[in-house]
């Protein structure tokens, strides 16, 4: 039989009778002139819908009925028959394609005919006819643009096709589970076939492939939405049948990893750290660059476990296989990662979700739709110490309770007055600052007053407070919204200078230090007092934010201190209208086991060793990471990649 003929018969064919016709001897003399089809023709119980629909599978709890299982093999047998018209069309498209590529489609297609038969006989058998079930067109929708026999291979052998290796053998699992073995033995047949059509792909794939690329950096990059490499996959993924079909380990690595939202166009979280000193200094005069870029680098991966599956993120360093793997194998998701805006350029996504909003985050990530609607003129009066000073004595004024700290501090607007507040010892903060950096205790040396004259004449003010004696600090989270919405409480350590170096994920306020526990629950009266304050402050500050044009994460730093012989809470030091590192800590806390005890520790790699892959190696060693229940319970779990970190190493550790 003639290529062209037999492919004609299965696009035009208005039986199946005619579809499944077929001698399995071909010739390819007379290939015609290339024929662009629209759409095959079909038995009327098997046209394609007028409007798109889902093509959901049963759960297995579904799998004892045989209606649901005869339900499920019409619609694998809807994907053979769609797979047979896509190659049938494949050859009308390409005449002049090489022989080996088109006799391939042809003995592939004869196999699918096998396929299609099996399971209109299997579903016969369990009571369902064609027609019972809403066919779906996406496979025939992704394929109808295909521009080149190459643009075949990516889309129907190495992403469809390959993906039917998870799901053929994920099925057969199922139907042997329910005690179906004859439906377990057609999929088996699928399988096996579909890892030679697999294979027969991916030797094509590397012939034609641009040789300058890799095999993984060239699929991804021939792929054109709504295909990605996340459609090459199922739930599960079929190490074995790939390695059958020739793919290498790395390739397989790869593709269990990936990840792009098959939905909704994807959020893209972006790590910008430095946005309030952006604020304070503008546009213009504000640069990253050293210490504070390598920072930006290792760090960036933290946004990840505040994203979604369907999500993006950017980090500048693509962290490692190795490190991804972990992070899935710890229960987290994994989002798509990419490294830079550009990489999302050419795609429709959702809104950017910076770290922070400031002036200039539009024009660094202004690829993206929506980016330049971040920054509102006013939104700066949100990062301001000297209004969370005002907020907290208003805030306050109205809950006046005997274990809350009195409304102390003042603005100083001019020298005289900073000289008079740092006389009293008390403490200096510039409007603008983060991570304890831009603060001086009085009295003042020539150096401080050299310090005090530059922040006044940027920043315009100076915020000034008694200096207490802190013994426990802790933030609080929300979100801020038309209706703002509390999140959580969260314990966090600094250095004596205020420099950040981690969190105490999980049930803090039952393992902190007894006389703290006491003081932060009303001596245990009242152990959701502080998740009380935390709603209060939301209902507080959250209206006054969004009026400034904050929308998102916000973090309320706080912190218990030694009055005497009263410990009191001083429940609003700042104002932080971004996302912090107790945000962070709260998407940790969400994988952790109900008993386990956590820290997540920030360590800086000069101080861990000349390797700090080895320096981690033996930690993990020591103290493997260990689940229960599919949470995480003990051992140690590094939060940024090892091999890629260069400045500074967070590691979440549980006993």
């Amino acid at each position: 039989m003639e290529l062209r003929g037999f492919a004609e018969r299965i696009v035009y064919g208005a039986t199946l009778a005619e579809k499944l016709a077929g001698e399995g001897a071909f010739t390819d003399v007379a290939p015609g002139a290339a024929f662009p089809v629209e759409r095959p023709l079909r038995p009327p119980e098997l046209a394609f819908p007028t409007a798109r629909l889902r093509d959901d599978l049963p759960p297995l709890t579904r799998l004892d009925d045989a209606a649901a299982r005869g339900g499920l093999l019409h619609r694998f047998a809807n994907h053979e028959l769609l797979a047979l018209e896509i190659m049938a069309s494949t050859l009308l498209r390409f005449p002049d394609a090489p022989a080996a590529f088109r006799m391939g489609i042809a003995r592939t297609m004869v196999e699918e005919q096998r396929h299609l038969r099996l399971y209109l006989a299997r579903m016969g058998q369990l009571g369902v006819a064609l027609g019972d079930v809403p066919v779906n067109d996406f496979f025939w929708r992704c394929t109808e643009t295909i521009a080149s026999p190459y643009d075949y291979v990516l889309r129907m052998a190495l992403t469809f096709e390959q993906a039917n290796l998870d799901f053929t053998k994920l099925w057969r699992e199922r139907f042997t589970t329910v005690g179906d073995l004859e439906t377990a033995a057609v999929l088996d047949v699928v399988y096996h076939d579909e890892i030679g059509h697999v294979r027969a792909g991916l030797s094509l794939f590397r012939q034609w492939k641009d040789p300058a690329r890799s095999e993984w950096e060239a699929f991804e990059a021939g792929l054109a939405m709504p295909l990605s490499p996340s459609r090459a996959r199922g739930s599960h993924v079929d190490r074995e049948g790939r390695l059958a079909a020739g793919f290498t380990d790395d390739w397989i690595d790869r593709i269990e990893l990936y990840s792009r939202s098959r939905g909704r166009p994807p959020r893209v979280y972006a790590f910008n750290p430095a946005c309030e000193e952006e604020v304070a200094f503008g546009r213009s005069g504000f640069a990253l660059g050293g210490v504070a870029a390598a920072l930006q680098r290792d760090l960036a991966p933290l946004m990840i476990f505040l994203a979604a599956k369907e999500d993006a993120v950017i980090t500048p360093t693509l962290p490692s296989p190795g490190w991804q793997r972990a992070v899935v194998d710890a229960g987290f998701v994994l989002p798509e990662i990419v490294a830079s805006a550009d990489a999302l350029a050419s795609r429709l996504v959702g809104p950017l979700v910076p770290w922070g909003r400031s002036p200039s985050v539009g024009a660094a990530f202004g690829a993206l739709a929506g980016a330049d609607n971040l920054w509102v003129p006013g939104l700066e009066r949100a990062f301001s110490k000297e209004n969370s000073l005002a907020w907290r004595a208003e805030f306050l004024a109205q809950h006046p309770e005997p274990w809350l700290a009195p409304p102390e501090g003042e603005v100083c607007r001019t020298e005289a007055e900073v000289e008079a507040a740092a006389a009293r010892g008390w403490l200096l903060k510039a409007p603008f600052s983060t991570a304890g950096r831009d603060r001086r205790r009085g009295p003042l040396d020539a150096s401080a007053r050299g310090w005090v004259a530059r922040i006044l004449k940027a920043q315009g003010a100076l915020r000034a407070e008694p200096l207490r004696d802190r013994v426990l600090d802790l933030s609080f989270h929300f979100d801020v919204a038309e209706v703002s919405r509390f999140v959580g409480t969260v314990r966090f350590f600094t250095t004596p200078n205020g420099q950040f170096t981690g969190t105490a994920p999980g049930r803090w306020l039952a393992t902190t230090e007894p006389e703290f526990a006491r003081a932060l629950s009303d001596e245990g009266r009242q152990p959701r007092r502080l998740r009380q304050l935390g709603e209060q402050l939301t209902a507080f500050l959250g209206p006054r934010l969004f009026d400034l044009g904050v929308r998102g994460p916000v973090g309320v730093d706080a912190f218990l201190y030694r009055d005497g012989s009263t410990l009191r809470l001083d429940p609003l030091v700042e104002v932080n209208p971004r996302f912090t590192m107790g945000r962070v800590s709260l998407a940790l806390e969400a994988r952790l086991h109900p008993h386990a005890r956590a820290r997540w520790r920030f360590f800086p790699v000069a101080k861990l060793g000349a390797s700090l892959t080895d320096w981690y190696a033996a930690e993990s060693a020591a103290k493997p990471l260990q689940m229960a229940s599919g949470q995480l319970r003990r051992g140690v779990f590094a939060t940024n990649d090892p091999a890629t970190a260069t400045t500074v190493l967070t590691v979440l550790e549980l006993t």
